[in-house]
C-alpha cells in the first residue's frame, strides 16, 4: 500500500503543477511563485477532497481512502486541515510506524484504507 500512497501523492502533486500551467498569465515554471501557487494549489485540492470525499484526487485512483480512525467514517474537516497541514511539512509522512500510519494520521486520528 505504500507504493499506491506515493504514487497517489505523485498523481497530486502533477495536477496541482497543472493547474498552475492552465492559469492566464500565471506565473512562469521554475520561479517561486510558481513553486508557492503548485503548493497552495496541491493543499487545496488535498485538503477539501479528503474532507468532503475522503480521499484525493490521486488516492481515489489508486482505491485509497482516509478514515478517522474511531469512527470508519470520512474524516472530519478538522481532522483534513490538520493532516494536509502535517503533510506539506513533508517528513511526518516519512515518519511512520510498521502499521505504515504516518505521523500526520496518527496527530490526525486518521489511518488509510484500501478499498
Amino acid at each position: 500500500m505504500v507504493f499506491k500512497r506515493i504514487l497517489a501523492l505523485i498523481i497530486d502533486w502533477i495536477a496541482a503543477i497543472l493547474v498552475v500551467q492552465i492559469i492566464p498569465d500565471g506565473p512562469d515554471y521554475g520561479t517561486q511563485s510558481h513553486a508557492l501557487l503548485t503548493l497552495l494549489i496541491f493543499a487545496s485540492q488535498v485538503f477539501l477532497f479528503t474532507w468532503l470525499t475522503g480521499s484525493s484526487f490521486g488516492q481515489r485512483i489508486f482505491g485509497l481512502r482516509v478514515q478517522d480512525i474511531n469512527t470508519q467514517q470520512k474524516p472530519r474537516l478538522i481532522q483534513s486541515l490538520i493532516r494536509t497541514l502535517l503533510i506539506i511539512l513533508v517528513f511526518p509522512p516519512l515518519l511512520s510506524t510498521a502499521s505504515g500510519r504516518g505521523l500526520h494520521d496518527r496527530i490526525a486520528k486518521t489511518q488509510i484504507i484500501s478499498v
